[in-house]
């Protein structure tokens, strides 16, 4: 077995200890309109891997993110992002650690009703990470000035049924390649839609369709024809220990734009959130955490007479 068919039996693995694990409130990808509760941190660390059918093919880098969210008062968020790129794979000659992009936002949630929410997001990102990786896509660390603003409407039918739907423009900036000529990465419109249902209080299933359409073809020096771009990730989130939740996606491309540059992408990671004031409080032993419980078996219905 190869590394890259190695690292995915991996990546396969952890996403079946983790099936049955995950959060109430959060989607994976699209943004909800609810935020961290005021006075509380949510740290975070989420494992991005790109993959193709073809293992050789599969993209050479890996993300690693750490994260922080911290409610400032009601309905208003601050984030920060810090990004590792691991490019090539643990043992190949060529390994190497790359720090990444540093994105940073802010989210308002302006409305707020039972049934109904909507929010505000910003973001910019300071390009401290590497700009000359030509395959590396814009939307991860590629060392460039970038804006996202994003309207973000949630819909809440029941108190266990959410619907949420994103709508972003993306302005890109410039990557500084060296020797070579600059590159002009194109702007591009996004959207994101998703479903979230919570099983219960600790479990929640989730179907996201993100897509978005860069301004151009080229969107880096390496991938010349790839502006449109479409996937449908499937969200499992378990709340292991009050604060603390499991996540687990297999995103799966479904326009040509993104296909060619990876079929599939995993993400494993987790978050644990705290009220600063009375500081985090971990799992000190394995009968701390909750274990899923089998569903009741439905007693069987009297004949009518």
């Amino acid at each position: 077995m190869n590394a890259r068919a190695a690292l995915f039996a991996f990546v396969v693995a952890c996403l079946s200890a983790t099936a049955v694990q995950a959060k109430p409130y959060r989607a994976m990808v699209t943004r909800t309109a609810e935020t961290t509760r005021s006075g509380n941190l949510e740290l975070g660390l989420r494992y991005q891997g790109f993959f193709s059918l073809d293992f050789d093919k599969s993209q050479p880098y890996q993300q690693i993110s750490p994260s922080a969210r911290f409610g400032i008062v009601d309905s208003l968020e601050a984030n920060i992002y810090l990004e590792v790129l691991a490019l090539g794979l643990p043992g190949d000659e060529e390994f190497k650690l790359a720090f990444g992009d540093i994105p940073i936002g802010l989210q308002w949630t302006f409305l707020e009703k039972p049934t109904f929410a909507l929010a505000a997001y910003v973001r910019g990102t300071l390009p401290t990470g590497p700009s000359d990786l030509d395959t590396v896509l814009p939307t991860l660390s590629d060392g460039t000035w970038d804006v996202e603003g994003s309207l973000i409407a949630e819909l809440r039918p029941s108190k266990d049924l959410r619907f949420m739907l994103n709508a972003s423009y993306l302005r890109n900036g410039t990557r500084s390649r060296g020797e070579l000529a600059d590159f002009d990465v194109p702007d591009a419109v996004q959207f994101g839609l998703a479903g979230a249902y919570n099983l219960d209080n600790f479990t929640l299933v989730g179907l996201e369709v993100v897509g978005r359409y860069f301004l151009e073809d080229a969107i880096t020096p390496a991938w010349q024809d790839n502006a449109v771009q479409a996937e449908i990730i499937p969200v499992i989130r378990y709340e292991a220990f009050p604060g603390l939740v499991l996540e687990a996606v297999a995103g799966v491309s479904v326009t040509p734009g993104l296909w060619d540059i990876y079929q599939f992408r995993a993400l494993l990671g987790g978050t644990y959130e705290f009220d600063l004031g009375e500081g985090p409080t971990l799992p000190k032993s394995e009968d701390d955490l909750r274990k899923p419980k089998r569903p009741a078996k439905k007693q069987p219905s009297k004949p009518r007479r």
